[in-house]
């Protein structure tokens, strides 16, 4: 039943080497498919968030971190969001800024900035819970040990962890946003 801080960190390297890789990915190849008026959908739905407040924040990254923690197709939903996130923040850098400096400090703030390493570390547990379930199911399943309540009560923990997590970023990067808004506004205008 012990948390194991070593997958989740683990994890959230994993995470931050895809973040980079998919980014760049979408930076250099992403504006041949991905045309440039979803993207302003995309940026106008980022500038209304500002308006929606810290809770707005929170119950969307639950939603994409609830998905996250169900075992066996948790991971699945783990690896879509990160190359949503990557890919989508490469190309828009790509229409935006077209600086692949630019798509640098992107990437710092999403991964470095507070908030994103609070939510960032959010999605390591509930990845890592719902692999070690994973793991331990699979193994159930070929006759090995059975499922026990301290492997049910290390997934709700992991995810519980996740959530805390989530709530603290969100509140970290709304207001980081209010904070920043002139900044934001005039980059993404």
């Amino acid at each position: 039943m012990a948390i194991n801080i070593k997958r989740v960190a683990l994890v959230y390297i994993i995470e931050l080497v895809l973040l980079v890789l998919l980014s760049i990915i979408g930076f250099y190849i992403g504006p041949l498919f991905v045309n440039q008026s979803v993207i302003n959908s995309l940026r106008n739905q980022l500038i209304s968030t500002v308006n929606l407040g810290p809770n707005y924040i929170f119950l969307h990254n639950l939603e994409i971190d609830t998905l996250m923690a169900i075992p066996v197709v948790g991971p699945l939903f783990f690896v879509l969001a990160l190359v949503m996130t990557g890919f989508v923040l490469g190309v828009y850098v790509a229409y935006a800024l077209n600086s692949i400096i630019g798509l640098v400090i992107s990437l710092f703030v999403t991964m470095f900035f507070p908030h994103g390493i609070a939510e960032l570390l959010a999605y390591a547990f509930s990845t890592t819970g719902s692999l070690t379930f994973t793991r331990d199911l699979i193994n159930s399943l070929r006759g090995g040990r059975r499922i026990s309540k301290g492997d049910i009560t290390a997934l709700i923990i992991y995810y519980l962890i996740s959530v805390v997590l989530l709530y603290i970023a969100a509140n970290i990067e709304y207001f980081e946003i209010t904070a920043l808004k002139g900044l934001i506004s005039s980059m993404v205008s």
